[in-house]
């Protein structure tokens, strides 16, 4: 074999072989950038977070309305936080079905999934009472309305009214005398009052409007003494607020005068006064020497021309 064949082989082994370890040790080093570059990433992620211990609570199962009877069907269990937990609340059906043999009445109305609280319900064998729903401080009175001072019946329960007195004036007060013709004023006796129930429903299911005789409000004890007192002396009507309105108006007392557009009470004062300047009394002495009082105008009226009727 030729020497240059040879050291050509040789040559060839060698390289290979290097090659070899070259490729071996990038390799390796790859493996190790890779391992570090993981754990770097174990390091830095966060710690997990503390799982939040949570309760069960008794929720309504499905809408419940006042006077309802409240059984096991109707409710069930939701799971809360451990630090969210409303107060008054139940985590257990003993807890409020602890009599088996009374009933348990609800008191408010609760929707689908809203947590059964002990102020909402009666206690075992209880009935529903109107006293349960009223806010502190506050009473309930009910005044008699009709179709027109009801509002056609559109007033529902918890809806917010105005309410308007009307009332006569005292005659001798306002420097009249007694056969004097009566006048009437209205005033807003009171405003954003809330309805507790109409006749002796403090709900309705299906909302449509529903005649009624009585609508009991919920008003603080001067306002209930106003209400008996504007029931004895006056005509009670109910007006209905807006859902969006709150708060209270600055309003006038209404007298009949105002009744009365601005344009016909002018027209009226203008034609009194030309009624009272349009004709004067005149002494005439003719040439007889007699003297005669005679009416004259002092705007002289116009007149139709005979022929044709022009102005």
């Amino acid at each position: 074999m030729r020497r240059s064949t040879v050291f050509t082989l040789g040559a060839s082994v060698g390289f290979g072989v290097l090659a070899i370890f070259l490729a071996r040790g990038f390799i390796n080093s790859a493996l190790q950038s890779n391992s570090q570059n993981k754990q770097t990433a174990l390091v830095s992620l966060p710690a997990d977070k503390p799982v939040t211990k949570t309760v069960p609570v008794m929720v309504a199962d499905t809408a419940l309305v006042p006077g309802d009877i409240l059984s096991r069907q109707s409710v069930r269990f939701a799971n809360f936080p451990e630090d969210a937990i409303p107060q008054g609340s139940y985590s257990r059906f003993e807890a409020a079905f602890s009599d088996l043999d009374k009933p348990v009445v609800v008191l408010a109305r609760m929707a689908q999934g809203e947590p059964v609280l002990d102020f909402k319900l009666s206690t075992p064998g209880g009935r529903a009472t109107l006293s349960a729903g009223l806010a502190p401080g506050m009473r309930a009175v009910s005044i008699r309305v009709n179709d027109v001072s009801g509002v056609a019946g559109f007033v529902q329960p918890e809806d917010r009214v105005d309410i308007n007195l009307t009332h006569e004036l005292d005659a001798v007060r306002e420097g009249k005398s007694a056969s004097a013709k009566p006048v009437f004023i209205t005033d807003m006796l009171m405003q954003d009052i809330k309805v507790l129930g109409i006749d002796q429903k403090t709900y309705t299911e299906s909302g449509q409007p529903k005649l009624v005789r009585t609508v009991t409000l919920e008003v603080n004890p001067q306002q209930s003494s106003k209400l008996a007192l504007g029931q004895a002396v006056g005509t009670l009507t109910l007006a209905l607020r807006g859902n969006s309105e709150n708060g209270e108006v600055k309003l006038s007392s209404i007298r009949m005068s105002d009744l009365k557009n601005a344009r016909t009470v002018a027209r009226s004062k203008k034609a009194r006064r030309v009624r009272k300047t349009r004709s004067a009394n005149v002494t005439v002495v003719r040439d007889d020497g007699q003297a005669e009082l005679v009416k004259v105008f002092r705007e002289q009226p116009k007149m139709r021309e005979l022929a044709g009727g022009i102005k």
